[in-house]
């Protein structure tokens, strides 16, 4: 093995420059974005593509690629360091086609790329975009995508791959910079259309299969497994991360004790050792914003509200060390840690002094999906019914999904503006499960048989039943909760779902 400093000295009788190394698949979608937002900063691309059947290829060869074609093994690892040994320069910038280079970072990755290197690399910003709360911004996490081009720097594992020093486990000993690059890969439709989480589940699973001493690949798979809905793997796999990082702690351990926690909370209801292992989180990073909001968020749900508020508090505070973290929801400090806030006090019913925690969040994201509609209870709660109006409207027109379709019908509903509910039920049937169709079907119901209207009742009922023929037992259900047991009486003993759907009718 050579001595330190050999190889480094052999690094940088190379020329001075970036070597942008990328691996591909069907990118045509993303690639050419991807490359211009690289382009004259880095010095050559090289790229290696696994099996592309659209304009992927060109796209590489028309921005002056080295490209290389390489049947995919099932091993991103295998795949990257393909890409690393097309690189003749002295640095190595690793990109996805899914990613960019985020405008304000060229100078400074463009001066890297003339400086001379040793054996340590460069961690960059990933801001992973995401539309889990609709408007939300991003979250981030730091890579090593910046390296020498040092035949001993290469990628390992198969899935989640990172690069190491001689195949160290601790990868590759590594500067802060504030380079960033922006992920688009974790937007809803884009992981769907990828089928990304299943993938990421077999491969985590080979793993921990293989090597079942190596903490990062339970880690993987708990994340993995997580995503996929199965919760119960999901606790095991990271209770094995967290046995194996006990006396060796690597800096996923963190990650893995807040996801366990929030398991435990969540699917389990065991708030005691939820309450341990965030403690045992805070232990190791005092000032991490992801830990004091599962923290309050775990006290809101054992009801202690006020400490609640006061870890919501810590959260934002903490807001000032994202950047030293490794994996940060950048949005806590920004927003959520606010909302969270005035969800507490919601429950206190202090809709005033939520409304407040509501407005401040909002001035950071006006758009965020529950901001919007939590504001618009405030508002309601507190006689403001144009304003309320308004924000509810607004979400529903703006997302046109589930959560927004019930909430502006149940506000219709309270306010007694049944025809207009019924408009929306009929228009909105397609954005919900069915299982909630039945249940909208049936409050509809129950609200039009109130209004003594039993005819248009009952051709809801049967519109509920033609959807779903099991919806039977949801609108029995309807009917003992909303206290309308005559409902009950008009459902029809059999509906011939054949028949071309109804429409309910409305003024």
């Amino acid at each position: 093995m050579p001595q330190r400093g050999v190889a480094a000295s052999v690094t940088n009788l190379r020329a001075a420059g970036i070597s942008l190394c990328m691996i591909v698949k069907d990118e045509e979608r993303f690639l050419d974005d991807a490359l211009r937002s690289v382009a004259g900063v880095v010095d050559e691309i090289c790229i290696v593509d696994t099996g592309s059947r659209d304009r992927t290829r060109d796209i590489a060869r028309a921005h002056g690629a080295r490209l290389a074609e390489i049947p995919w093994a099932d091993n991103f690892a295998h795949a990257r360091n393909a890409a690393l040994a097309l690189a003749t320069r002295r640095w190595i910038f690793v990109l996805d086609a899914d990613e960019r280079l985020d405008p304000q970072s060229r100078e400074a990755l463009a001066a890297i790329g003339r400086s001379r290197a040793d054996e340590r690399g460069k961690w960059i910003t990933c801001r992973n975009l995401t539309d889990n709360y609709k408007g939300s911004g991003a979250m981030s996490n730091a890579l090593v995508r910046l390296f020498p081009n040092d035949p001993r720097i290469r990628y390992r594992n198969p899935i989640h791959e990172f690069v190491a020093l001689d195949g160290s486990e601790g990868g590759l000993p590594s500067d802060r910079t504030a380079i960033a690059i922006v992920h688009h890969g974790y937007l809803a439709p884009i992981v769907a259309e990828r089928a990304k989480s299943e993938r990421n589940l077999r491969l985590s699973r080979l793993a921990a299969e293989r090597e079942p001493d190596d903490a990062f690949h339970h880690y993987n798979l708990g994340m993995a497994l997580l995503l996929a809905g199965d919760g119960e793997g999901a606790i095991g796999a990271l209770e094995r991360t967290r046995e194996l990082t006990h006396t060796a702690p690597r800096g996923f351990r963190i990650h893995a004790l807040i996801a366990l926690a929030d398991l435990y909370a969540e699917r389990r209801a065991d708030l005691a050792r939820a309450e341990v292992l965030i403690r045992e989180c805070l232990a190791l990073v005092p000032n991490y914003s992801n830990a004091h909001f599962a923290h309050g968020k775990l006290l809101a749900r054992g009801g202690d509200l006020f400490e609640a508020r006061n870890a919501f508090g810590r959260a934002i505070a903490a807001g000032a060390h994202d950047d030293e973290q490794f994996v940060v929801d950048n949005e806590i400090a920004i927003w959520k840690a606010h909302s969270e806030i005035g969800a507490t006090l919601m429950r206190e019913r202090r809709y005033a002094q939520a409304l407040a925690w509501f407005e401040l969040a909002a001035q950071a994201r006006p758009g965020a999906q529950p901001l919007v509609i939590n504001r618009a209870k405030c508002h309601e709660a507190l006689g403001d019914l144009a304003a309320a109006q308004g924000l509810f409207a607004a979400a529903f027109e703006a997302y046109r999904d589930e959560a927004s379709t019930v909430e502006w019908i149940n506000y219709l509903l309270r306010r007694e503006r049944i025809d207009e509910a019924v408009h929306a039920v009929d228009h909105a049937l397609t954005l919900v499960r069915p299982d909630m169709q039945a249940l909208l079907l049936g409050t509809v119901a129950a609200a039009l048989l109130r209004a003594g209207e039993p005819v248009r009742a009952r051709a809801a009922l049967e519109h509920a039943l033609r959807l779903d023929a099991s919806a039977r037992a949801t609108l029995v259900a309807v009917a003992s909760q909303l206290g309308v047991p005559e409902l009950i009486g008009l459902l029809p003993q059999a509906i011939d779902t054949r028949a071309k759907p109804l429409h309910i009718a409305y003024r």
